[in-house]
């Protein structure tokens, strides 16, 4: 038996003991060192289905029983069938598509209707429980497994999903050299999304939240300009700063205010990408998309975009240690969700979870 944090159903969420997963041929046992409570284990939690609205684009039902936590790293404690993984410190990358779909062949993997992740609930068909990484092991692919250099830390390998994130979305925009890029909300993937336009050569990075810590960290990793929605009007104070509409646009907030003020500051021939799609109506005029400007959304992370994410952390190009502002460990998982809901009265950015402290 092993403890870990499961989501019975919409906010019924506790430690509990639950038997060790059994390992298919083609995985391995890790054992857990830190998990990261990311935006979309928030939305399980409420009962929303973040994966299948971002990559079905529908809206399902969870299923009961998913084990939550997809952000970890650890180390292996039984290898299987990678004799060469055993007892290493690796990353893991959460998710396995196909291999034979249309998307998968066409080299857009992260659309993968047969997604199997872990965490999520995703693609597992029928089970009695569902792994995930807040737990003391979780069984990983081991072809997904990569090995940690020293100089990477557990915490700092288990922000490597938020880093894909953001490094795809900033891909999908096709954020270039010289670019000026604006990104509406300030939490760990708009600073991942911040921090990648960078890495991809935007010469000005502008940031908007109404959260101050959001806000500092932001600073702290790079911003041009990182605005307080509220005190000021940011459209007219990033004109100013920028000396005109940006190039790229980032909503990651998702609400009909946050899209018409990207819309606003979108210069022509630019794009906005929608980081968080609901399942809501929300009012556009199509004119307001004229002169080639155009919207998307951005869905999860292709494979090859892990491994770069890892090299971008690695070297310093992105910051990922100003994130962390608390750290529990598995025994107090549900204080560490009442610190992720409830942010703003914690100081909270990002929660990091300590499974074991073995690893």
């Amino acid at each position: 038996m092993i403890s870990a944090a499961l989501l019975r159903g919409p906010r019924d969420f506790a430690l509990t003991q639950i038997p060790e997963f059994e390992l298919a041929d083609d995985q391995v046992m890790i054992q857990v060192a830190a998990c990261g409570i990311c935006g979309s284990d928030l939305r399980y939690y409420h009962g929303e289905n973040p994966w299948a609205l971002h990559t079905l684009g529908i809206s399902l039902p969870n299923p009961p029983n998913i084990v939550l936590g997809h952000e970890f790293a650890g180390k292996v404690v039984n290898a299987g069938a990678f004799p060469a993984l055993e007892g290493k410190r690796v990353a893991v990358m959460s998710f396995k598509t196909c291999g034979m779909c249309e998307s998968c062949r066409s080299g857009r993997e992260n659309l993968c209707r047969n997604t199997v992740h872990l965490g999520h609930g995703a693609g597992w068909g029928t089970r009695q429980y569902y792994p995930g990484g807040i737990a003391e092991t979780c069984p990983a692919w081991g072809s997904h497994c990569f090995e940690l250099p020293d100089a990477m830390s557990f915490e700092q390998a288990a922000m490597l999903d938020v880093v894909g994130v953001g490094v795809h979305a900033a891909r999908v925009a096709g954020v270039r050299p010289g670019a000026s890029v604006v990104v509406f909300g300030a939490g760990p993937i708009g600073n991942a999304i911040m921090q990648a336009s960078r890495a991809m050569g935007a010469s000005r990075v502008f940031v908007i939240d109404t959260y101050d810590v959001a806000l500092d960290i932001a600073r702290t990793c790079g911003a041009t300009l990182a605005i307080k929605a509220g005190h000021v009007e940011p459209v007219s104070a990033i004109r100013e700063a920028n000396s005109g509409n940006c190039s790229f646009a980032f909503d990651t907030v998702g609400t009909a205010d946050t899209l018409h003020k990207c819309i606003g500051l979108l210069a022509e021939g630019g794009a906005i990408v929608n980081m968080a799609v609901h399942d809501m109506e929300m009012p556009l005029k199509p004119l307001a998309l004229g002169s080639e400007r155009a919207l998307r959304t951005s869905c999860n992370f292709l494979p090859e975009e892990f491994p770069l994410s890892l090299s971008l952390v690695l070297s310093g190009q992105i910051n990922v240690e100003p994130w962390i502002t608390h750290r529990f460990p598995l025994s107090e998982v549900e204080k560490a969700f009442d610190t992720a809901l409830n942010k703003e009265r914690h100081g909270a950015f990002k929660v990091m979870i300590h499974p074991t402290s073995g690893a």
